[in-house]
């Protein structure tokens, strides 16, 4: 895996979650060291100042020092407190800053992979729980590098330090924290497995929750509507109760855990104090050995304490690795990868027995003989699930066919610069997308150059020009997520004035004037018209105004080209929607 290169290695078949996120660990495995290792100097200096104050006790106690020899040993003990202060925060910010690095390269690679995947690699993923993995998902794994791992290594330092100095000083408080120490990561780990399964099922009811939310959310018209939107809001705070209730679940077993492991060290601090107790009233130890035991004795177990809380962050960070590291196997579909360059002017475009399914077996095309001829106007019309979609996404080479090819000017796409053949393209989509800014950043999203004589020939071509200019600031008018504050036929009209920016030569449009009234619908088809010129057109719609302005219908079913008809002849069947009946 490259180190410092921001690029995360995805593998090619799914891992284990832990063994994903140790080999993301490598990749901050310097920060990690110098974490660690300033945390192991603040253990030295915690033997080393309570050796300070245990001589320091002998001295003014037993031996009768006077206190002003006694504040050169006060000065250092203090000194040696403000240097493991400085050096846990060191720690602390090292082992935050490699976690904040880890967290950073899996969400960029994560983006990228999501992108690289299309939407056909994320056929049947569903939206809430993508979001939820690369928001939620991510943050989860934080805690495993910041807290974790840098406190299991130290677990594995401190303690055995603390008992090669106390060994020497008395063996037999040695002994007892010797045997007292395995019970705490034993117990830590049998808890732990009983509260990771439940964590691991949160996770999955949180994913299953924000999809559900998603869904419920931009399904809100239509509840209010039916009246449903009260019904539904009362499953929400089911379902939201439920989590709760697991949520405390999980801390009541974490709480038991943390009663346990304070309960093992309590009971080894006491049984240290009781043997060195008896060691002093024996005379056989020194009050400045007893006291150096038994201040290290709770410095012993704190580590493991430490260690035992954060095996809940570890059991976080495995549960959000289970939902990444599935997205980061999932393959790639199978696109385009030519050299040549694509020939200007609108092109021609012959599909030649194409076939693809989903899966193998679901949906898709089957044997589609199409042309699409150079500068030509051509709908594509069949009912819901015919493979209308599907062509349009081999067309634009998210997809490539399983058999046959789509010719482009005689050549065959596959071998096409896929970039070269995106950077000729427009698409228009039946809800097309607008982001929150001004019109003139939204015109410009295709094609960044164009000019602001450009803009506006554009503008006049797809008939929205008129009501740009009505508005109080023309082309730097703000608009909200998802073009708010402007009608949906407005919003259609200034999607096309888009793709004319561009100034793309294939386009390919889906239903542009479904759901608006005649007006509206007439405004679009007229753009609709003028787009065509000059360029090859592909659009997807069952309405009679855009159906009429076609060269040709193509009719599918079954995945299948039906038949090749005229706009007359298709309407004439009465296939077609005028716009009173939508």
């Amino acid at each position: 895996m490259p180190d410092g290169s921001g690029e995360s290695a995805a593998p090619a078949v799914e891992r284990r979650p832990e063994a994903w996120l140790l080999d993301e660990a490598r990749t901050v495995r310097g920060p990690l060291l110098r974490a660690v290792g300033w945390a192991g100097v603040g253990g030295v200096l915690i033997i080393v100042q309570a050796r300070l104050l245990a001589v320091a006790c002998q001295r003014l106690v037993i031996d009768g020092t006077p206190l002003a020899a006694i504040l050169p040993l006060a000065g250092g003990v203090a000194a040696l407190a403000l240097g493991r202060g400085g050096c846990a925060f060191l720690g602390e910010r090292g082992a935050a800053a490699a976690a904040a690095r880890v967290k950073e390269r899996v969400r960029q690679f994560l983006y990228r992979r999501l992108q690289a995947l299309g939407p056909a690699g994320l056929a049947g993923e569903e939206t809430g729980p993508l979001v939820e993995a690369v928001t939620a998902g991510v943050d989860g794994v934080e805690p495993y590098f910041a807290r974790f791992l840098p406190h299991l290594a130290l677990a594995a330092l401190l303690p055995l330090l603390a008992l090669l100095v106390v060994l020497p000083a008395e063996w037999r408080a040695g002994l007892v924290l010797l045997f007292s120490a395995p019970f705490i990561p034993l117990f830590m780990v049998l808890i732990g497995r009983g509260s990771e399964s439940l964590n691991r099922r949160q996770w999955g009811t949180l994913a299953r929750l924000a999809g559900h939310l998603l869904d419920l959310v931009q399904g809100l018209p239509d509840l209010k509507i039916f009246a449903a939107a009260k019904r539904e809001a009362a499953t929400v705070a089911r379902v939201s109760e439920a989590y709760r209730q697991g949520t405390m679940a999980v801390l009541r077993l974490a709480f038991l855990s943390a009663f346990t492991l304070e309960f093992f060290a309590t009971v080894g601090t006491a049984v240290v104090a009781v043997v060195v107790g008896f060691r002093l009233l024996g005379r056989g130890l020194t009050l400045a050995d007893g006291l150096f035991v038994l201040l290290l004795a709770p410095e012993f177990y704190l580590p493991l304490r430490v260690l035992g809380l954060s095996y809940h962050a570890r059991m976080q960070g495995v549960a959000a690795a289970e939902r990444i590291v599935p997205l980061l196997a999932l393959p790639l579909p199978a696109g385009y990868d030519g050299t040549l360059p694509v020939p200007p002017g609108p092109p021609a475009v012959s599909f030649e027995g194409v076939a693809f399914r989903y899966g193998g077996n679901r949906g898709g095309l089957a044997g589609i003989d199409l042309e699409l001829p150079a500068g030509s106007l051509t709908a594509l019309a069949g009912e819901s699930g015919t493979g209308k979609t599907t062509l349009v996404r081999l067309l634009v080479g998210l997809m490539r066919p399983e058999t046959g090819r789509i010719m482009v000017n005689g050549t065959d796409l596959a071998r096409l610069d896929p970039a070269a053949w995106r950077a000729r393209l427009a698409w228009v989509p039946q809800r097309p997308f607008f982001f929150a800014g001004t019109i003139r950043e939204n015109l410009l999203l295709g094609r960044p150059e164009a000019s602001e004589e450009q803009l506006w020939a554009a503008l006049e071509a797809a008939a929205a020009a008129p009501f740009v200019a009505r508005l109080p600031a023309g082309l730097t008018t703000e608009l909200g997520e998802r073009g708010a504050g402007l009608s949906g036929g407005e919003l259609r009209r200034l999607a096309v004035a888009r793709a004319l920016v561009r100034d793309a030569s294939l386009v390919v449009l889906d239903e542009p004037t479904a759901g608006l009234d005649p007006e509206n619908e007439r405004l679009v088809g007229e753009a609709l018209a003028r787009l065509a010129v000059g360029r090859t057109v592909l659009v997807i719609s069952h309405r009679e105004e855009t159906l009429r302005r076609a060269g040709r219908v193509a009719v599918l079913a079954g995945g299948r080209l039906e038949r090749l008809v005229t706009p007359a002849d298709y309407l004439a069947a009465g296939e077609g929607q005028c716009a009173t009946c939508c």
